[in-house]
């Protein structure tokens, strides 16, 4: 577990550089709402990484397109503050379905 939190920490360097694509509440809380995230990229066919703890998460995944994925979570008593950065490469069409997921996670 150790290491796939530090990957997850580490594997997002730079997509703070960005603006967030997605800046929400969701009222489940900081695992499920993870959980959720991390099942639906997975099935996208990218492997996450995530750090999850009570209080915060992490989830970071990657693709073969060039796409980088970063959400971080934080409790806020009712739920969760949820904020999603990303970059895809500007040669190739944008793929919403990480940011569709995120949403239908909500």
């Amino acid at each position: 577990m150790f290491s796939c939190a530090l990957l997850a920490a580490c594997a997002g360097r730079g997509l703070h550089d960005t603006t967030p694509k997605l800046s929400s509440h969701t009222g489940k809380n900081v695992a499920a709402y993870a959980e959720c995230v991390r099942g639906r990229w997975d099935g996208l066919g990218v492997k996450t990484e995530a750090s999850i703890k009570d209080q915060e998460a992490r989830l970071f995944a990657r693709d073969d397109n060039g796409a980088r994925e970063l959400i971080e979570l934080s409790a806020d008593g009712s739920g969760a503050q949820v904020v999603m950065y990303e970059t895809q490469d500007t040669d190739k069409k944008y793929d919403a379905r990480y940011r569709d997921a995120a949403i239908a996670c909500l």
